[in-house]
């Protein structure tokens, strides 16, 4: 009985242990994102770029966008579709330093290689970005395409995030008060259709996406995702 008494406290001292190295090992996560959506409006490029933009904006400091000229184009009777494009994996089949130094670093990354959203034919591209120091660094890209029955906008996110450690419980507090990576990232896709909905009048079909969004563009349809 007085062995036994002393192994039970030890086999909770033991599994204590091993919740709490648990929750501070250090962990490194890259995650992707990406959702899809159809607005049917006769409304001009200039109205749903602009509504896109400040939309994006509203969730963002750093952002870059590009608007470019559709000279001698014809309006599509089907949208384009953006691509995922593996920056890391090209310059790494490279021979130049950059190649190497990308190889290098994706190594360190578990492997994982720098990846970008490639949007051929779009009227409009934004990347945004935002850096929490010790927390995350995300990445996320817009591409608006025009067709005959209105706009297709494809919304791609990249992002690593860091977890775990003594810094943990300061990460949980700040993600209690301004949301996790994976709740801003939806926070932005969403509030950047709700202006394109609102400027327009039309409403946001969400065709495909993955993961699924927690909340959706008001008076969404939802497709297979």
């Amino acid at each position: 009985m007085r062995k036994l008494a002393f192994i039970v406290p030890a086999f909770a001292i033991l599994a204590g242990c091993a919740t709490g190295n648990s929750y501070l090992a250090n962990r490194s996560t890259t995650v992707e994102m990406y959702h899809i959506f159809d607005i049917k409006t006769k409304a001009s490029t200039g109205v749903v770029v602009k509504a896109a933009a400040d939309g994006l904006a509203q969730n963002t400091s750093d952002i870059h966008q590009v608007t470019p000229l559709q000279m001698g184009k014809t309006v599509p009777v089907e949208p384009g579709r953006f691509v995922i494009e593996d920056i890391g994996a090209k310059l790494a089949g490279s021979n130049t330093g950059m190649g190497a130094m990308m190889q290098m670093a994706a190594m360190q990354n578990g492997g994982v290689s720098m990846k970008a959203a490639k949007c051929d034919d779009a009227v409009w591209t934004s990347r945004a970005q935002r850096s929490v120091a010790g927390s995350s660094n995300l990445t996320l890209y817009s591409c608006l395409y025009k067709y005959q029955a209105g706009y297709r906008l494809d919304t791609y996110a990249v992002f690593n995030k860091t977890e775990g450690g003594l810094y943990q419980v300061s990460r949980d507090i700040a993600n209690s008060l301004v949301g996790t990576p994976e709740q801003w990232v939806n926070k932005t896709i969403l509030d950047t259709v709700h202006a394109i909905e609102k400027a327009t009048g039309a409403k946001a079909v969400r065709l495909e996406g993955q993961p699924e969004l927690t909340e959706l563009p008001s008076g969404a349809l939802v497709g297979k995702s």
